[in-house]
């Protein structure tokens, strides 16, 4: 078992063109063929399908999980205040993945883990299983707060939501599982074969999407409201097609004051 940190071992069998990247992770081996049509062929109508439905799950799971209510941020909330909200949604978020057919099953067996996930790669599929982990980061991912750090699971859906439309991603909602009384969200991802992009490409395509860079790493779209951090070159790669597609970048809506915070504040977004 290997640990980390945050998800640098997202694609722990992906084949990474450098020798310095094989060198420190040995055990990133064995190529595995891309399943994302997106990325190395022209997706099929049936692809295309599928992809459309998986991304309303997902929407429909967050909306659904904060009670319908539109998408905003919340990071000046209190500690009681996010535990009271995380604990509403996890209810919620039952009820949902019941009447939608995504409740039960396991948690997938564990290769690897970091500070968001535990991972399992799934050899029938060419596809990476990733559950929460109900004891780090409030059980959702990293948020960033004025108060208190950590996601909710509703913020946590419709980052994976946002992800998948920022940078075509094949993210899905698998299912729901109940860890000791509460839900585990277990999702899929591709493997993708590439190369370890700079930090100057990155940069450049966080740009071309519309993103002013507030450090190293972390970008702001002031017109959609969106913070984007932790996009290093070691949580990305570029595919033969020139794109560069991160592993599993913090995605959260910010408000403009928040934002000029980051601006004059940068060290506190990673500084976590």
């Amino acid at each position: 078992m290997h640990d980390f940190g945050r998800d640098l071992f997202i694609f722990p069998r992906i084949a990474v063109e450098s020798s310095k990247a094989g060198s420190e992770n040995g055990w990133q081996a064995g190529l595995i063929t891309s399943k994302f049509g997106g990325i190395s062929a022209t997706p099929d109508n049936d692809y295309e399908t599928d992809l459309a439905n998986a991304q309303r799950s997902l929407e429909s799971s967050a909306d659904f999980t904060r009670g319908g209510a539109q998408a905003a941020p919340d990071h000046d909330a209190t500690e009681p205040e996010r535990a009271a909200r995380i604990e509403a949604e996890q209810q919620r978020l039952v009820e949902w993945a019941e009447a939608n057919g995504k409740l039960g099953g396991s948690v997938p067996p564990e290769d690897a883990s970091g500070g968001e996930h535990r991972v399992h790669f799934d050899e029938r599929s060419g596809r990476y299983l990733k559950a929460t982990i109900p004891d780090k980061q409030k059980g959702y991912g990293i948020a960033l707060g004025s108060f208190t750090h950590g996601a909710t699971p509703s913020e946590y859906l419709d980052r994976l939501a946002l992800q998948n439309r920022i940078f075509a991603d094949d993210i899905r909602l698998e299912r729901v599982v109940l860890k000791g009384g509460k839900p585990v969200i277990v999702t899929s991802q591709p493997a993708i074969a590439g190369t370890l992009p700079t930090q100057s490409a990155i940069d450049e395509t966080m740009t071309a999407k519309g993103f002013e860079q507030l450090t190293s790493g972390a970008y702001y779209d002031a017109k959609e409201g969106l913070l984007i951090f932790d996009l290093f070159p070691k949580n990305a790669l570029q595919a033969a097609d020139g794109n560069i597609y991160p592993f599993d970048p913090v995605i959260q809506r910010i408000t403009p004051d928040f934002a000029d915070f980051l601006r004059q504040h940068p060290d506190r977004i990673h500084n976590r």
